[in-house]
């Protein structure tokens, strides 16, 4: 067993899972599964090992997989298919991985990357609307029922060549990541833009109302304020300029479907969305976030103005609008901060004695929020449970959404289950405080008591590092399974 462990191929680990499962030498909650081991198993796959070992059928696994807090097989996984065949048809662990071998050889690289809705990482307004509209049915419900066709072909299929001749018929269907968590982030995150966006236009049209009443006797200054004020809420689009310097024209202005047009084919910036939305949480968790903030973003130094200022603001070293001096003094605080935490970093790294490679990957400096966000959008990055429910928290409390789209308890778990994962439990911590924000009339005074909870007991709050958890499953499988 030690020689297994110490092996860097980690498709090992998971075969020694299930042969000590099987033989009863280790149960599921103990041993390398648990995270033992330079090369530990991940718990998921560990659940899978022990379906196999006791030779659960797939609703078992399914159960056992959310009782644990992981998400259910999920039937547009080219990886994750065979294991519900085998699962629902009974197969041996040494069955399933003669089919797992056949059927990877038979189908591997049959995604087409070419046909993804953002071709080449680029993300527009217009794709993203398109993205959700062609996963979306007259109830939404598209993707699901998809999932749904998926698993009850695979199912039903009465033996392995019936299963694959419904793989050849579906390969098209298959998807590296869970569609129906990623059409939800999309939806809500195109709910959130357009809003802003609708703000913008009616700025736009208030100040063409302003310039007709008024006309040369406005100022500057004065001119398509409002506008630029709006523009300041989609500062995640790329790039602006056009639109900014338009709103201060007096004559030979765009018109309002050209400013349409526009935004409509302007890049998103993921990072910009992931500011909102981490800048949302921090100015409530300054103190659970500081070590991220500094993480994300790199040195000081290369920051952007507005977000020196925001964050100087929400560390309470400098008001909203701060002016000359006050940004001076408060900015050299904020640098003072910065060398505090690399302080403690490099504690932290003698303490526990990491090594370079270790310590570059704990803690490496970067935009690495804005990967995460482009890669939960463009279908890279599973969404994790945790992240969706806060982003959907995030976008409920910054727009007015319709009775269609809000955001309530019900609606939360009915999202949850057809994503694939739980529903929110009281029993758990995260899920207790998401249930009180949501039935409360302060959701605020919530999200404040909890962190205070959280910081009395010496405790990170649920938020910290909430989407530093999300992984794509399929790359997982492909690693522990030997197929990668």
């Amino acid at each position: 067993m030690e020689e297994i462990r110490g092996m860097k191929d980690k498709s090992y680990l998971f075969e020694a899972a299930v042969t000590e499962l099987t033989m009863n030498v280790l149960d599921s909650g103990e041993g390398f599964l648990a995270g033992e081991g330079e090369y530990p198993l991940p718990g998921r796959l560990a659940v899978l090992a022990e379906g196999f070992a006791q030779e659960m059928d797939l609703e078992q696994v399914n159960e056992r997989l959310k009782e644990e807090g992981f998400e259910s097989l999920y039937a547009r996984s080219l990886y994750e298919a065979g294991l519900i065949y085998a699962f629902s048809h009974g197969l041996s662990y040494e069955e399933w991985k003669k089919l797992y071998h056949d059927y990877m050889e038979r189908y591997r690289g049959k995604i087409d990357p070419s046909k993804q809705i953002f071709p080449g990482g680029k993300i527009t307004l217009k794709q993203l609307e398109a993205y959700v509209r062609d996963n979306s049915s007259s109830d939404g419900m598209e993707t699901k029922m998809l999932t749904r066709f998926m698993e009850t072909g695979i199912v039903e299929s009465k033996n392995d060549e019936d299963f694959y001749r419904f793989m050849d018929q579906n390969v098209e269907n298959f998807s590296a990541v869970r569609e129906k968590a990623r059409y939800y982030f999309c939806k809500y995150l195109d709910l959130y833009i357009r809003q802003k966006c609708e703000n913008y236009y009616e700025s736009c049209e208030t100040s063409e109302r302003m310039l007709r009443q008024y006309g040369s006797a406005l100022d500057k200054d004065e001119r398509g304020y409002l506008e630029r004020l709006a523009l300041e809420e989609l500062n995640f689009l790329k790039p602006l300029t056009a639109l900014k310097r338009d709103a201060q024209k007096s004559k030979g202005r765009m018109s309002l479907e050209e400013k349409k047009e526009l935004l409509e084919n302007t890049a998103l910036t993921p990072g910009g969305i992931f500011d909102e939305f981490n800048y949302f949480y921090f100015g409530y968790v300054s103190v659970d976030w500081l070590e991220l903030v500094f993480e994300l973003y790199g040195p000081v130094e290369d920051w952007p103005e507005n977000l020196k200022i925001r964050i100087a603001h929400s560390l309470g070293y400098c008001t909203r609008n701060p002016g000359e001096n006050e940004k001076k003094e408060a900015l050299k605080k904020l640098r003072g901060k910065e060398e505090e935490e690399a302080r403690k970093e490099e504690e932290r790294n003698q303490e526990y004695e990491r090594d370079e490679k270790k310590a570059a990957k704990l803690y490496q400096r970067g935009r690495s929020g804005e990967d995460f966000f482009r890669e939960f959008i463009t279908g890279k990055r599973d969404i994790n449970r945790e992240t969706l429910i806060t982003f959907l928290l995030f976008v409920k409390m910054k727009i007015t959404l319709d009775d269609d789209n809000k955001i309530t308890l019900m609606r939360m778990n009915r999202i949850l289950e057809n994503c694939g994962f739980g529903q929110l439990n009281p029993g758990v911590g995260f899920d207790r405080f998401v249930i009180e924000f949501l039935r409360s009339k302060d959701p605020f005074a919530v999200l404040e008591e909890h962190v205070d909870r959280q910081v009395t007991r010496g405790q990170n709050f649920y938020l910290y590092k909430v989407y530093r958890d999300a992984y794509c499953h399929q790359e997982e499988l492909a690693e522990y399974l030997g197929r990668k």
